[in-house]
């Protein structure tokens, strides 16, 4: 009973948004109306728009759901709209599905029009404008040579075209924008990009569209879609996690060195100056030291520790690594988060080299050399995983080093002078 009052009055509010909306256009000179309510349904819909023009002429207006649409069907009448008067039609409807996929509208494809977006636009142009000059189309030829190969050595019997195509078309997608070949990552972007387009063309969903007070009842497509987006946008977010680090990384050393400066400009004693690599270095070795448990100690004669008596001769175990992830002592302990380090006031101290009297006596070598290598290593290159790139989480150990698992990485050389620049091999 309770359902069937809340439809009757979606459906009254409805009526009276519809009879609003007329009221509003009276006065107005509008395009011929074509009457029915179900165009939407004619097979080979665009045919079908077309053929009214007979009757109609190149611009009407018919009932979608619950507001009118305006159809052009001619090339004078789509310039006219398109170009000449472009900013009174550059807006985009506020349309249910477009508010799931996009994430509250803020994208350049389905966000409506305004200043900012404007200005996106703009920004976005000019970056894939001078993309294509700079390092799309080399990029964009070599994966099509390799896609070239992977179909001639399926010369010899019937190949799934379309299938292979739009695998591609993904592949070109995550190389320009993630910088990396992953079949890995393609293949979890083509099928989730695969799993939008069917959810979002359903016809539950369609209908929400035409009558957005349908979203209010509960809708299994519609949770769906959500969900899908969700993934999506975690596969992204991870992504741009990976670039981030290294992008600041790239920037602070072409900020404090200069974009020109050459590698032997790069000296340890410059270290203070760039306080975001030493972070990322400090916490790479909290999270990876070397020799985990450092090597065994021996108790020289009795003692104590947290109350507790340590005979002499006792073999002590320093956890290093149990250290670095102590959470009374680290904030998000198993966290790569390089940032902790560039907090105000007394930051805690990585213990991966020891400390005391048994300190590594090679700290100063191994910290010097991280920093020149690593700095001189940022500045020549962007470094691409080919693959899936190791965890820095904890793993294993049943050895006296915690052993990095083999990995690769492409290294892609940055343009000199030209600031967060990388050239494409």
């Amino acid at each position: 009973m309770l359902f069937l009052g809340l439809l009757l009055l979606l459906t009254l509010l409805a009526g009276s948004r519809l009879l609003w909306g007329q009221r509003k256009l009276r006065g107005f000179h509008l395009p011929p109306h074509a009457p029915g309510f179900l165009h939407f349904l004619r097979p080979n819909l665009p045919i079908y728009l077309l053929s009214l023009t007979r009757k109609l002429g190149p611009v009407y207006r018919f009932r979608l759901g619950l507001q009118d649409v305006v159809v052009l069907n001619s090339n004078r009448a789509i310039e006219e709209a398109m170009v000449r008067k472009w900013a009174d039609f550059a807006g985009r409807p506020r349309v249910p599905s477009y508010k799931v996929v996009s994430q509250h509208y803020p994208d350049l494809s389905l966000g409506d029009y305004s200043l900012l977006w404007k200005a996106h636009k703009k920004l976005v142009r000019s970056a894939l404008l001078l993309g294509i000059r700079e390092s799309m189309e080399p990029l964009t030829k070599q994966l099509t040579q390799e896609f070239c190969e992977h179909l001639r050595a399926q010369a010899s019997g019937p190949v799934a075209i379309q299938k292979e195509f739009s695998f591609f078309a993904c592949n070109i997608i995550c190389c320009l924008i993630f910088g990396k070949k992953d079949d890995t990552l393609v293949y979890a972007i083509h099928n989730c990009v695969r799993d939008v387009m069917k959810a979002w063309s359903h016809w539950s969903i369609q209908i929400v569209d035409l009558f957005p007070f349908l979203k209010f009842f509960p809708n299994p497509m519609l949770w769906k879609l959500k969900k899908i987006i969700e993934k999506r946008d975690n596969i992204v977010e991870q992504q741009l996690k990976q670039h981030k680090i290294q992008q600041r990384l790239q920037k602070e050393l072409d900020l404090q060195l200069g974009p020109g400066a050459s590698s032997s400009q790069i000296l340890y004693k410059d270290r203070m100056r760039l306080p975001l690599l030493n972070a990322t270095i400090a916490e790479v070795l909290r999270l990876r030291p070397v020799v985990p448990l450092a090597l065994p100690h021996r108790t020289t004669r009795a003692s104590s520790i947290f109350g507790y008596d340590i005979p002499e001769d006792t073999v002590v175990i320093p956890n290093l690594q149990g250290a670095n992830l102590d959470e009374m002592v680290w904030e998000r302990p198993e966290e790569f988060w390089p940032d902790r380090f560039l907090k105000p006031g007394k930051n805690p101290k990585v213990t991966s080299f020891g400390c005391g009297a048994r300190v590594c006596l090679g700290e100063p070598l191994a910290r010097m050399e991280l920093f020149v290598v690593l700095a001189h290593l940022l500045q020549a290159f962007t470094l691409l995983p080919e693959g899936t790139l190791p965890s820095l989480q904890p793993l294993t150990c049943s050895s006296l080093n915690l052993w990095m698992q083999p990995f690769q990485v492409r290294l892609q050389p940055r343009v000199l002078g030209v600031p967060g620049h990388d050239q494409c091999q």
